[in-house]
């Protein structure tokens, strides 16, 4: 009976994530000159980078891209085809842009338009002002910008679903410079798929790999304060993290100190979550470093660098660190098998330094092990009377759902992922097996 029962747990689990990212890119029409073109595509050859992002990063359905060069052939297209994004490249020469959206939306309700411009000139006010163009960005010579593009509107598209099926968690991106989240939210993606790709190793085989890609975070993007307030209300409980500019509107002003004032409020909300301030003054470094809240500069030759090692400390990517509240290094974990035994022996004071800020929970979250996490989670140090309950809790949780996790599946074996007290067909629990010698002569 227990074993029909985790069969049902996990063939429920395989349909919640079978049901994610229901909302793909699959077609896009470009709108551009031949010089656009020549000059996006780098010699003709933009499907084929597109294609290799997808190839690098282990994503599949990778988008076919159509071209037209006047916003009229496109209506024309838009007629009789089915596209899943417009991206417009600069302006439009036989039509006003703001109009074309609005006649676009009209035969293709809810179809998201994107302006690529090359320059922050062509971002008149009316298109960045327009609810119509869904997001303005600038073109600054990465073909990544595209992948970036497709991905942010999958997001939009797809995150109230997943994080509703299985709590996939969400990035805030807080920044009002288009020329600065265009060159940002590429690296972001970049990285975040890079590192969802490198932990999706970890899965029991490739189907349950392929179908935990598909959970990796969301990122979302605002450009004010009450716009990153309504993300942060309604995604409290799957916040990952939050990356946010200092310097940015709050109640229609330019506040120099907005970005402060929003890690205040997230923090009152979620006290241990981390926040990332970037800006282009060094001096607001200091004001961060007071207030506990890590910065990044802008202008720094190491932004790249330093981005991605604050994305691998603190949203549970790469090896779990077990630390002394000093902040010294006593031991780390690759891997699931790596943290039970790591738990088994580590200083206790580490055991406690993590759980009380969460850390165990947000690795387990980066792998898109959410039921895992939500059973760690609520749990307080305080509730253990004795220390040594807290580690052999996790120790025992972590020792279940290894072995829950094998149930139902055809695994690739290996000894890393399975310990040594697995058993590859199960044959521990096996009633109808004999386990005398002689069964084995």
């Amino acid at each position: 009976m227990k074993h029909e029962i985790d069969l049902k747990n996990y063939e429920s689990e395989f349909a919640r994530f079978d049901s994610l990212m229901q909302h793909r890119i699959r077609n896009i029409l470009l709108i551009s000159s031949l010089f656009d073109s020549f000059i996006l595509e780098e010699d003709g050859q933009l499907a084929q980078f597109v294609t290799g992002d997808y190839v690098e990063f282990s994503l599949s359905y990778a988008p076919h891209i159509k071209r037209t060069s006047t916003g009229q052939e496109a209506l024309d297209l838009l007629a009789g085809e089915r596209f899943d994004l417009i991206i417009i490249v600069r302006r439009l020469i036989d039509i006003d842009l703001i109009e074309f959206a609005d006649e676009a939306k009209r035969v293709s309700p809810g179809l998201p338009i994107v302006f690529l411009a090359y320059h922050t000139r062509e971002l008149i006010s009316d298109v960045r002002a327009s609810k119509i163009i869904d997001r303005a960005f600038i073109w600054n010579g990465d073909i990544k910008i595209i992948l970036a593009i497709i991905k942010y509107i999958e997001d939009k598209l797809n995150v109230d679903a997943d994080t509703r099926l299985v709590g996939v968690r969400v990035i805030i991106l807080i920044e009002d410079s288009v020329r600065f989240y265009s060159t940002y939210l590429p690296l972001i993606y970049t990285e975040i798929m890079r590192q969802t790709s490198a932990l999706m190793t970890e899965g029991i085989n490739q189907a349950n790999r392929l179908l935990r890609s598909r959970a990796r975070p969301k990122i979302l993007l605002a450009e004010t304060f009450e716009e990153g307030k309504l993300l942060l209300d309604k995604y409290r409980d799957y916040l990952l993290g939050v990356i946010s500019d200092v310097k940015f509107a709050r109640s229609g002003e330019i506040d120099s100190e907005a970005g402060f004032n929003f890690a205040q409020v997230a923090k009152e909300i979620i006290p241990d979550l981390p926040i990332l301030l970037q800006s282009s003054n060094i001096l607001n470094a200091s004001q961060a470093h007071q207030q506990g809240i890590a910065f990044l500069y802008k202008k720094s030759s190491s932004l790249l660098n330093d981005l991605r090692s604050y994305i691998m400390r603190n949203f549970g990517f790469g090896d779990f660190v077990f630390r002394l509240p000093n902040g010294t290094e006593i031991a780390r974990a690759s891997d699931f098998l790596g943290l039970e035994k790591c738990l088994e022996s580590v200083d206790l004071q580490s055991i406690i330094y993590h759980a009380g800020r969460n850390h165990f929970s947000n690795w387990m979250m980066a792998r898109t092990e959410f039921n895992l996490a939500t059973k760690i989670r609520p749990r307080k140090v305080s509730e253990f009377s004795d220390p040594e309950n807290l580690r052999a809790y996790l120790v025992e949780t972590l020792r279940n759902f290894r072995r829950e996790k094998q149930l139902g599946v055809v695994a690739e074996f290996s000894r890393q992922t399975f310990g040594e007290e697995s058993n590859l067909f199960g044959w521990a629990e096996a009633p109808w097996v004999e386990r005398d010698a002689a069964w084995h002569s």
